[in-house]
């Protein structure tokens, strides 16, 4: 595991879009999959400058989505639709190139992935409880490359789920999302972590025992994971 720690927000943006923008430059066919939520948004506002300013050069980088929420009544789930309103529509991303991930066909997504010869990069993020993608506590699946969970309200993390939505009245039965087993697979992982917020679930991440009750202990058992936190993200490392 690699550890870099940026001096603030913009430095861990800088940081993590060159590390995408360096993956996508490859001469071949490169697949990712990237995170939607907040901790990206200074990310994507640097890559998507680059994608607007030289379409071309990214032609054969294909964007596989890791999670999702499906919506009532709308084509896209709560993932894709932020990823489209933030990165894929700001730059220009062919629809061609968006694989999403759905609760119908999420094991048919996870062989034509390998078929094209596996995610180079999965960019995520931590959350407070420990979750990373879809894989929130006591619902996490280590041994599944993709899956799917139902809902349920006896979830501790099931309220903050509802304010994610743009109609809490709204609420899907099911969540599908990539697993430990497909990230396990993946060439290079890197984690971004910012704000003080952050830094108790982070510390977690490497110090406490690998358990479902909070999945991102899992993430340090892979091989090629690097993780971008700022100064107040990292504040309660040794």
């Amino acid at each position: 595991m690699k550890m870099v720690i940026a001096r603030d927000y913009a430095d861990l943006s800088r940081t993590a879009a060159d590390i995408v923008l360096g993956e996508m430059l490859h001469d071949r066919r490169v697949n990712m999959a990237l995170t939607a939520g907040a901790s990206p948004a200074g990310t994507y506002e640097i890559v998507t400058e680059r994608l607007r300013g030289n379409p071309g050069a990214f032609s054969d980088v294909h964007f596989y989505t890791f999670d999702e929420v499906p919506l009532a009544g709308r084509e896209r789930g709560l993932t894709l639709s932020a990823l489209y309103e933030h990165l894929y529509g700001p730059g220009g991303v062919p629809e061609a190139n968006i694989h999403p991930l759905t609760v119908a066909d999420h094991a048919s997504v996870a062989r034509e992935l390998h078929g094209n010869g596996g995610l180079d990069l999965m960019l995520i993020g931590l959350g407070a409880d420990g979750h990373f993608c879809g894989n929130m506590p006591y619902a996490t699946r280590f041994d599944q490359e993709t899956y799917t969970y139902e809902l349920k309200d006896s979830y501790p993390w099931y309220e903050d789920a509802l304010r994610l939505l743009p109609d809490p009245t709204e609420v899907p039965s099911h969540v599908v999302t990539m697993g430990a087993a497909m990230l396990a697979k993946v060439r290079r992982l890197v984690l971004i972590v910012s704000g003080a917020a952050k830094a108790d679930a982070l510390a977690g991440m490497l110090e406490r025992e690998i358990s479902t009750d909070f999945p991102a202990t899992i993430l340090r058992t892979h091989p090629n994971l690097v993780v971008v936190a700022d100064r107040e993200a990292a504040s309660r490392l040794g």
